[in-house]
């Protein structure tokens, strides 16, 4: 029995994956100090503040939601097993081109939940708490996190982006060089990055929160009460706000980095990590909240229609998006690379996503089911799944 679809949670599903998308694309030079312009810089703030650690946060949330619809959809746990078995295999071929792959830490979650799924709601909200504390507090302990790839100065970030033009894997290294780096990566180790905000165990937290809210009838809740769920997220979104401000400040003030070096350490270090992490949660939650209620009240809503298009084949998304900035960013391609700015990127994830949304409304005009879905399901059940939409027949005729 296929589980039932929420077109909410597709419709919030869709919306992450531009998030998604964002933030991935500024792995490629966009992240850099040298970008200096007002331009420039208000759109690395929006991302930071808005975007950055709060939308992987968003999907692995909505992961969690997932894996309780699979799991209260009568599917025994050997069907679930292979299906995130597949998952894995996925992952496993999405990271040989990005390392920023998140599909091998679900399928990973993905059985470890399985073992404990049954626990009660107070034990897993209380687990995930602890492991939501993992990061700032193992920073804390071990504030060695390795080289830093963050410059000090612009000066020293105008070099390296110029270095990084010209010998960096990305840019200099051919399909073969990048394949055989990541490959060397593979598989995903869930504890290894403890000490970072986005580290495996923070995935897994929002695996279980996501998990909860929908066992504990929270989808069914926020249905019912839009208005409700939009106030508390324009709440979420103040306080949310608030607590990034906070942390400006720090950066500013004190020479705190959640994800560089840090000259305060220390204490200030642990307060800083503890503000980001709340301004993280406060408006992942936010987000949530408001793209719920958009959902519910604006369902008819042409853009609407097309984020539930997207969420519901959200595999097949997610590998293009990779499949296409590759593409563009890579060597191998046409090596944009270290070469655009925190404006230029958002431009560039606004038109792939755009055309995403487009590609998905045409094809479930002739599917019902995404073309990776329909492997990955062919995987899990072991037979072929449905894949045209049946004609609707005349009744005249």
């Amino acid at each position: 029995m296929a589980p039932k679809r929420y077109q909410e949670i597709d419709t919030v599903r869709g919306f992450a994956l531009f998030g998604v998308l964002l933030v991935n694309l500024y792995a490629f030079g966009a992240d850099s100090l040298a970008w200096d312009g007002f331009i420039d810089q208000f759109f690395w703030q929006t991302k930071h503040v808005l975007f950055e650690s709060k939308f992987w946060g968003l999907f692995s949330l909505l992961f969690g939601i997932s894996f309780w619809l699979q799991a209260s959809s009568a599917l025994r746990p050997w069907r679930l097993v292979r299906r995130y078995c597949a998952l894995m295999v996925f992952g496993c071929c999405h990271a040989l081109l990005f390392e920023g792959d998140i599909l091998m830490l679900y399928a990973e979650f993905g059985v470890l939940l399985l073992l404990f799924h049954k626990c009660s709601t107070r034990i897993l909200v209380v687990a995930a708490t602890l492991l939501l504390l993992v990061f700032p507090v193992g920073h804390h302990l071990v504030p060695e996190r390795g080289p830093s790839d963050q410059a000090m100065d612009i000066t020293e970030a105008q070099q390296w982006l110029e270095e990084d033009r010209e010998d960096s894997l990305y840019s200099a290294g051919s399909f073969s060089d990048i394949v055989t780096e990541h490959a060397s990566y593979l598989p995903e180790i869930p504890w290894q990055d403890y000490q970072w905000p986005d580290s495996g165990w923070a995935v897994f937290a929002l695996f279980l929160l996501g998990f909860c809210f929908a066992r504990e009838d929270g989808l069914q809740c926020f249905r019912q009460r839009p208005k409700a769920v939009l106030k508390a997220g324009f709440w979420m979104f103040l306080l949310g706000l608030i607590a990034m401000s906070i942390e400006a400040l720090m950066t500013h003030t004190l020479g705190y980095r959640v994800f560089g070096e840090t000259a305060s350490g220390g204490v200030m270090q642990l307060i800083g990590d503890l503000v980001f992490l709340f301004g993280t949660l406060l408006l992942t939650a936010a987000w949530f909240c408001s793209m719920h209620s958009f959902a519910t009240r604006c369902s008819h809503w042409w853009i609407v229609r097309g984020l539930e298009a997207v969420g519901r084949m959200s595999l097949t998304i997610y590998i293009s998006q990779t499949l296409v900035f590759t593409t563009l960013f890579y060597g191998y391609g046409f090596g944009w690379a270290y070469w655009l700015g925190p404006a230029a990127i958002t431009g560039v994830a606004v038109v792939i996503f755009t055309c995403q949304i487009l590609f998905a409304k045409f094809w479930f005009s002739v599917f019902v089911i995404g073309p990776f879905e329909w492997l990955w399901r062919l995987a899990t059940d072991l037979r072929l799944p449905a894949w045209r939409v049946t004609p609707r027949l005349d009744p005249h005729c």
